[in-house]
C-alpha cells in the first residue's frame, strides 16, 4: 500500500509540477546564388547580433514576469529533464496538454522491486491517472481517479518559476547562453521560501505560490538557487534549481519544447489495468 500511495503522490506532484516548454521555428530559406547569399547571409547575422544584444539587456522583471504570462496561454509542451534528490537521481521525459488536461510521463531511474525495469510511467488522460505496475498479477497498469478542485489548480511548473524568480531580490539577466539550439537569457536569483510564502505582489498568483512554496518545504528546503532561460520570443526554454537542506543536495533541470504541437495521449487497455483498490489488495496480500 506504501508503495502504491507514494507512487500515485509522486506521480500527481509530477502532473502539476511539470511545466511548458520552448520551441523555435526554422531561419528562413535563402534564394538565389553568390552575392545575393552573402547579403542575406549578412543580413541574417546582423538580426542575430540584434536579437543578442536584446537578450543581454533585458530586464529581469519585466521579461520573467511577461514570459510567465506567455507561458500560461501555451497549451501543449514537452519536456525533458534531471533530477537529484533525497530518492535518487532521475532523468525524465513528458508530453503535456493543459485543457482539456493530459499527459504521459517517464521517469528513468534505480531498477526497485516496484520497478524492476527502472522506468516509472504515468499516464493521466480523462481525469484517470494510470501507473505502470508489477504488484497486480496480470495486470501491466493501475488507476485511479483524479478530483477536480478549480480554485486549487495551479500553473505549469516553468509558470511557476517564471514568476517566482521575478520576485526574488537578486534576480539578474546573467547574459545570452544558446539552449536547445536557440538563443536565450539567462535570468538567475536566490529564491528564501519565507520571503516567497509572504508575496503579495502581482507577479505570482496565490495559488501558485503556495504550491511552489509547500514544494520546496516538502524537500526541506529553505531556499534555492533558480535559474530561467527565455528566448526572444518571450518563451521559457530551460529551468534549473539548485539547493541543500537536511535531507542532502536538490537539483532539478528541465528543457522545454513543441509548444503548441498537437499532442496525443492514449489511455492504457482496460484489460491490462487495475483499479486501486485492486492493487492495494495486491500489495497486502503481499506483505
Amino acid at each position: 500500500m506504501k508503495a502504491i500511495r507514494k507512487t500515485a503522490l509522486a506521480a500527481t506532484g509530477l502532473v502539476l509540477a511539470l511545466g511548458l516548454t520552448a520551441c523555435g521555428g526554422g531561419d528562413g530559406k535563402a534564394s538565389g546564388s553568390g552575392s545575393g547569399n552573402s547579403s542575406k547571409g549578412g543580413e541574417r547575422k546582423a538580426v542575430d547580433d540584434s536579437a543578442d544584444k536584446a537578450l543581454k539587456t533585458a530586464d529581469p522583471v519585466t521579461t520573467l514576469k511577461a514570459a510567465a504570462v506567455k507561458g500560461a496561454q501555451q497549451n501543449t509542451y514537452r519536456t525533458k529533464g534531471k533530477r537529484k534528490t533525497k530518492d535518487g537521481e532521475f532523468t525524465s521525459e513528458g508530453v503535456f496538454q493543459v485543457k482539456p488536461h493530459a499527459a504521459d510521463m517517464k521517469d528513468f531511474g534505480a531498477r526497485t522491486e516496484d520497478t524492476p525495469d527502472g522506468v516509472n510511467h504515468i499516464i493521466s488522460v480523462n481525469g484517470v491517472m494510470y501507473g505502470n505496475t508489477v504488484a497486480v498479477p496480470g495486470k501491466k497498469w493501475w488507476s485511479f481517479e483524479l478530483g477536480k478542485d478549480k480554485e486549487k489548480e495551479v500553473s505549469e511548473p516553468f509558470v511557476r518559476m517564471s514568476a517566482a524568480l521575478s520576485t526574488t531580490r537578486d534576480v539578474k539577466n546573467s547574459g545570452v547562453e544558446t539552449v536547445g539550439g536557440r538563443r536565450a537569457a539567462h535570468f538567475q536569483g536566490t529564491v528564501v521560501v519565507s520571503e516567497l510564502s509572504a508575496y503579495k505582489g502581482d507577479a505570482m498568483k496565490e495559488t501558485d505560490r503556495d504550491f511552489y512554496a509547500k514544494d520546496l518545504k516538502a524537500e526541506g528546503l529553505e531556499q534555492i538557487r533558480l535559474d530561467v532561460w527565455v528566448d526572444k520570443d518571450g518563451l521559457v526554454l530551460k529551468t534549473e534549481e539548485s539547493g541543500r537542506s537536511s535531507k542532502g543536495e536538490y537539483r532539478t533541470s528541465e528543457e522545454y519544447g513543441g509548444f503548441g504541437e498537437p499532442v496525443s495521449v492514449q489511455a492504457p487497455p482496460a484489460a491490462d489495468t487495475a483499479g486501486l483498490k485492486e492493487s492495494m489488495e495486491a500489495l497486502a496480500k503481499k506483505k
